[in-house]
């Protein structure tokens, strides 16, 4: 389930970036410098309501969890978001990934997208085993 919505999550932010880059290639005179660091000052919002979020969700480290791993991420998603919709970064070092495994699970070939699927297909997961809240 975590990986197809990761999958569904990654198609809708590339399909609103694509969005974003022919508004502006059709529109050319809306990308300016004041609205670019516009698009710059909402993401570095979202950065930080992101971080409050997950201080409060995470509030201990866990094994292999900290919330300081996870706000690194968090940096690096946005620094990321920035420089495929051609905007300057946040920092000025570029953050670097500490969770290479999420980035490889979100960078696979999306084959189909959600509404090509059947709900069999995210049933699988499921039909493996049960699982407890208390687990998770």
């Amino acid at each position: 389930m975590f990986r197809y919505t990761l999958r569904d999550e990654s198609n809708h932010i590339e399909l609103f970036r694509q969005l974003l880059m022919e508004l502006v290639k059709e529109n050319p005179d809306i990308w300016t410098p004041a609205f670019k660091e516009e698009l710059r000052q909402l993401m570095n919002q979202a950065v930080q309501l992101e971080k409050e979020f997950i201080r409060d969700c995470l509030p201990v480290n866990a094994l292999g969890l900290s919330s300081k791993e996870f706000e690194q991420y968090i940096d690096y998603i946005a620094d990321r978001r920035l420089k495929n919709c051609g905007l300057d970064s946040l920092s000025a070092v570029p953050p670097s990934n500490p969770f290479p495994w999420l980035s490889e699970m979100m960078d696979l070939k999306k084959e189909q997208n959600f509404f090509e699927g059947r709900v069999t297909e995210y049933q699988k997961s499921a039909a493996m085993g049960q699982s407890n809240d208390d687990e998770l």
